[in-house]
């Protein structure tokens, strides 16, 4: 697998949330779905966040990617203020600085696998002439053959593997993945989890995954809870 891209060797942290608040609708009587103080996550650096069903981890990665708009507070993803950001420009720095691999996936069903990695380089600074390249590097060094077969015709395991690729094709500063074993059994939930994390490190991006899955904890040194109300607490660093 190719080594990770120098310029992310930076002192800039991947992740930098300062007064984090977000609540559904306009009442401001009505408690916060998201509380976060403080996280900063830096380049290269990993980390598993654990939460049950509705204690809003999905809602903070929905955040971090600016897909939602905070009450309050500031998401810096290396350096910038996301939410600074408007229209086309912050779905611009978003392909090129985040990575997102899905729950279920979210594969663009009748393209190939090397089609569906294409697609996130039209946001990426590489030269058009290298993409192709890049595309089929990064799937063969996921143990991606078939680089042609429809993502409809690969095994779930295979599939995730096209979605951990699309994730990295733009060589982001940080990756977000929401429940990336849920769709996988046991034994092939600990090969995603290894793929996932050994992709990032090599391609030098910090990695932030969001979980209920308690089997996952062992994987990660850096172990942060979302309790009631999304306030973080912290399990292990």
């Amino acid at each position: 697998m190719a080594q990770g891209d120098p310029t992310h060797a930076s002192p800039l942290p991947a992740l930098e949330i300062r007064g984090l608040h977000f609540r559904y609708g306009n009442d401001s009587a009505a408690p916060y779905t998201v509380a976060v103080p403080d996280l900063r996550l830096d380049a290269g650096e990993e980390m598993l966040l654990v939460g049950s069903s509705g204690s809003g981890k999905s809602t903070l990665l929905q955040l971090i990617a600016g897909l939602l708009e905070p009450s309050s507070g500031s998401v810096r993803v290396a350096g910038t203020d996301i939410h600074g950001l408007r229209g086309s420009a912050r779905d611009r720095f978003r392909g090129r600085s985040i990575g997102m691999v899905f729950q279920t996936f979210h594969l663009l069903q009748g393209f190939s696998a090397l089609e569906n990695v294409l697609v996130a380089l039209l946001m990426s600074d590489a030269p058009k002439a290298d993409w192709t390249a890049r595309a089929e590097g990064l799937l063969r060094s996921l143990g991606i053959d078939r680089l042609d077969a429809k993502v409809e015709e690969l095994s779930v395991g295979q599939q995730q593997r096209v979605a951990v690729a699309r994730a990295l094709a733009a060589r982001p500063a940080l990756v977000l993945a929401d429940e990336p074993t849920a769709s996988l059994d046991p034994e092939n939930a600990v090969n995603a989890v290894r793929v996932l994390r050994d992709a990032c490190r090599e391609q030098g991006a910090a990695l932030l995954v969001v979980s209920h899955d308690p089997s996952l904890e062992s994987h990660f040194e850096r172990r942060e809870r979302l309790i009631k109300g999304g306030m973080l607490a912290e399990v292990a660093r």
